[in-house]
């Protein structure tokens, strides 16, 4: 019974331990000139903490720099950042993760202001937003990518962060054990956001500076290929999270060129080897079939999302079990 009302007092509250579990991870490839000073500048800030070094296939000494700084070391040999989260939510267990660069450009002294509103139980996320500090990048073109990723999440799913991109982030158990990712390289901060959001957990954001990154480590980030990667990740993931919207918008700009074909043509002609009539019938019939997936797969979805709290409650409460019981 004691159990059970702490359970409870546990799941209304989201109350973390007296003496929470701190995990900083940290994923890297080849950072062997940044990697030890980060691990030591986290360690000087949370020197309870474990921090863990996530190695991505590195062909340098990143490794033994960061285990000689004091860090635990994990391998994901595929590369990609997605992977390399992944697999440290999956086997690494703590009360509060935070998440963090090995290229020194993240300052960690300011952890503390991006863990404490997760440590005091207001919110489920912490976003560390060089947005609100000013600008996200040093470089232009970067800049200007998160500002406008940023603007189209609003839009499209209404996810109100201003530095969607940023890989400084702080966040509990519950959200890092129960979030379902499949994303393998740098859109990876954009399905956490995007399923944190439509998960209804609590997000808020803290600003931080962000510091130039070093001339003699080159950046991983491509910004026509990661920029693509990214922008393919959000219009799957609008496709899955708004299908109504995503296949009514598809459907009616179908109905539309449909309706313009006609009226242009006036239904004579040929286009594409077709009567020119015949075209914009199957143009609209795609239109109105559009409508109908939009329709049905709208209800799936919506029935999918009640079996998916269902299946949240449950992991919450033998999560919140297992930790009352320790």
């Amino acid at each position: 019974m004691v159990q059970r009302a702490a359970l409870q007092t546990r799941m209304r509250g989201n109350v973390l331990p007296k003496n929470p579990r701190v995990a900083v991870l940290i994923p890297c490839l080849n950072e062997e000139l940044m990697v030890g000073t980060v691990v030591e500048d986290f360690r000087r800030e949370l020197p309870d903490a474990e921090i863990w070094v996530v190695d991505n296939g590195s062909t340098d000494n990143t490794t033994g720099v960061a285990s000689a700084a004091g860090a635990r070391i994990i391998r994901e040999p595929r590369r990609g950042k997605g992977f390399a989260l992944r697999i440290a939510f999956r086997d690494i267990d703590a009360d509060v993760y935070v998440l963090a660069d090995g290229d020194g450009q993240l300052p960690a002294e300011s952890v503390h202001d991006l863990m404490r509103p997760v440590l005091e139980g207001r919110a489920d996320m912490v976003v560390g937003s060089r947005a609100l500090a000013g600008r996200t990048s040093h470089k232009f073109v970067n800049n200007l990518g998160n500002m406008l990723f940023s603007r189209l999440l609003r839009t499209l799913l209404g996810v109100h962060v201003t530095d969607v991109l940023s890989g400084y982030r702080s966040m509990n158990r519950m959200l890092v054990k129960s979030l379902p990712l499949a994303a393998r390289n740098f859109e990876i901060e954009v399905e956490i956001t995007i399923k944190t959001s439509q998960r209804s957990y609590r997000i808020s954001e803290v600003p931080f500076k962000v510091r130039p990154r070093p001339a003699a480590t080159p950046p991983h980030l491509r910004v026509v290929r990661d920029g693509a990667r990214i922008s393919w990740a959000i219009v799957l993931l609008f496709r899955d999270y708004r299908p109504m919207a995503f296949f009514g918008s598809l459907g009616l700009a179908l109905l539309a060129a449909s309706a313009l074909l006609y009226a242009v043509s006036g239904g004579a002609g040929h286009a594409w080897f077709l009567p020119t009539d015949t075209l914009a019938t199957l143009v609209a019939v795609s239109g109105l079939l559009s409508l109908a997936t939009g329709g049905v797969v709208s209800v799936l979805a919506r029935r999918f999302e009640e079996l998916e709290a269902k299946v949240d409650m449950v992991t919450t409460a033998a999560l919140l079990t297992d930790d009352v019981g320790d």
